[in-house]
C-alpha cells in the first residue's frame, strides 16, 4: 500500500521550467563580470606553472624622473614549494636609462605549511634591491598614479638589504622582527619641472634599522579567499599594530633615533551599511635628518588615494610626529539599489572624513562622498578641502576616480 502511494505521488510530480528574465540574466552577467575582473585585479598575477607573474596591472607606469617605467616581476608559487618562495623584479626607466632590480627569498618553517605566507606562518624573508622609491608615494609605480601632477615630490635611489621574520600565533597575534641596511645614492626634489639633487655624492648616506612589529589581526585566523560576490565593500580587516625601530643614520653627521608608530582600524557592520575607522600616529625620538621623517601619504593624480589625502600639499613635507584619522560610512546601496540600472552593479555609496595633525602645520582635513564598486573595482569621489591655510593654492574641490584594488 505504501509503495503504491509513493508510486502514485511520483507519477503526479511535475517539474516546470521558468526561463530567466532579461533583468535576471543581466544581473548575473554583471556579477560574474565584476567577479572576474576584480579577482584578477586583486590577485594581480598570472600563474605560469610553478612561477607566477606578479604586479601585472602595473607593468608600465610613469614618473618625471624615470620617464616611462617598465617593470616585470614574478615569484614562485605553492606548485613550486609550499615552504620556499623566490622572487625577482626588474625595471627600466626610459628617461634616466637605468636598470633597477630586486631579489628575494622567503621560507616558512611550519611543518604543515599550505603556502609560504599561509596562516599560521613562521616565515623568514630576505631581500636585496637596487631600486628607486618615493617617501610620499609608497606605491609610486602603480599605473593609475601616473596621471596627475608631479610638482613638489621627493624621489630617491637606494641599495638595500633587508631581513624579517614573521611568526603568527594561533591567537591571531603576530610578531615580526626586522633589520635593514640602506644606502641612499641619490635624493632629489622635483618642483615645477626642476630637479634639485639634495645630497652630495661624496658623502656616505646610510641608514641601519632594526626593530619589531607587533600586530593583532583576528581575520587572519579564519582567512579564506575574498569573493567579491559576498561583499560590495573594499577589504578592511580589523588590525592593531605597533611598530618600533632603532635607527643609526649617516647623513653628513651620524644620528641615532627611535621611531614608534601605532595604528588601529576596525569595521563596524550594521547591514546593509558599515562604518570604517582608522587612526594612526607616530613619533621620532632623537635627531634625524630630512629623508627619514614621516611623510603623509597623498595623491595629486586623478585617481583617489583612498586612505591618504587628495587636495593636500604639505608645507614641511616631513614631520617628526603625526596623528592621522580616517572615517568612512559605507551606505551599501541603500540609495542606488532603488534604481534598477545601478542595482545590477551592487554599488556602495560612501561619505568619508580624513584629518592630519602635525607639530608644524595647522590641522588639515578633507571630506569626500561618492560611489564605489562599479564593476567591482571602480568608483567616483568628490573631495572637499577643509583647511585654514592654503599656501600652495590647492583646489578646494576635486573629482577623483577610485580604484579599490
Amino acid at each position: 500500500m505504501l509503495l503504491a502511494c509513493i508510486t502514485s505521488l511520483n507519477a503526479q510530480t511535475k517539474y516546470s521550467y521558468q526561463p530567466m528574465t532579461r533583468n535576471q540574466k543581466s544581473e548575473i552577467d554583471n556579477y560574474m563580470f565584476a567577479h572576474n575582473v576584480s579577482t584578477f585585479l586583486v590577485n594581480d598575477r598570472i600563474p605560469l606553472g610553478p612561477v607566477s607573474l606578479t604586479n601585472v596591472v602595473n607593468m608600465v607606469s610613469y614618473n618625471p624622473i624615470e620617464g616611462t617605467r617598465l617593470r616585470i616581476s614574478g615569484e614562485t608559487n605553492s606548485s613550486f614549494s609550499k615552504h620556499l618562495a623566490l622572487s625577482l623584479m626588474a625595471a627600466y626607466g626610459t628617461k634616466d636609462n637605468k636598470f633597477k632590480y630586486a631579489l628575494g627569498a622567503a621560507y616558512n618553517f611550519m611543518p604543515k605549511a599550505r603556502s609560504v605566507y599561509g596562516f599560521p606562518c613562521s616565515t623568514l624573508s630576505v631581500n636585496w634591491e637596487d631600486n628607486t622609491y618615493m617617501p610620499s608615494y609608497p606605491n609610486y609605480d602603480v599605473a593609475y598614479f601616473s596621471f596627475g601632477s608631479w610638482d613638489k615630490f621627493y624621489f630617491a635611489r637606494k641599495r638595500q638589504f633587508s631581513a624579517s621574520y614573521l611568526h603568527e600565533f594561533p591567537s591571531t597575534f603576530a610578531v615580526r622582527p626586522f633589520f635593514y641596511h640602506r644606502q641612499i645614492t641619490s635624493y632629489m626634489l622635483y618642483d615645477g619641472g626642476n630637479v634639485t639633487e639634495l645630497i652630495d655624492p661624496d658623502y656616505d648616506y646610510t641608514n641601519k634599522s632594526f626593530g619589531a612589529e607587533l600586530s593583532y589581526t583576528p581575520s587572519r585566523k579564519g582567512i579564506g579567499i575574498f569573493n567579491i560576490l559576498n561583499s560590495r565593500f573594499y577589504a578592511f580587516q580589523t588590525q592593531i599594530s605597533l611598530d618600533y625601530s632603532y635607527n643609526i643614520q649617516q647623513y653628513i653627521y651620524k644620528h641615532e633615533y627611535n621611531r614608534l608608530e601605532l595604528s588601529a582600524q576596525h569595521r563596524f557592520s550594521f547591514k546593509p551599511m558599515a562604518l570604517d575607522i582608522k587612526i594612526s600616529g607616530g613619533k621620532i625620538f632623537g635627531e634625524s635628518d630630512g629623508y627619514m621623517y614621516f611623510t603623509p601619504n597623498y595623491s595629486l593624480a586623478s585617481v583617489s588615494n583612498m586612505f591618504g589625502f587628495n587636495c593636500y600639499m604639505p608645507g614641511e613635507y616631513m614631520y617628526k610626529q603625526y596623528v592621522q584619522t580616517y572615517t568612512q560610512l559605507n551606505l551599501g546601496g541603500i540609495l542606488l539599489d532603488n534604481i534598477s540600472f545601478f542595482k545590477n552593479f551592487r554599488p556602495n555609496e560612501f561619505i568619508n572624513f580624513k584629518a592630519l595633525f602635525t607639530e608644524n602645520d595647522d590641522p588639515y582635513c578633507e571630506a569626500g562622498f561618492g560611489v564605489d564598486h562599479i564593476f567591482g573595482f571602480l568608483g567616483l569621489e568628490v573631495v572637499k578641502r577643509i583647511a585654514k591655510d592654503n599656501p600652495y593654492n590647492m583646489p578646494q574641490w576635486s573629482l577623483k576616480v577610485r580604484c579599490s584594488f
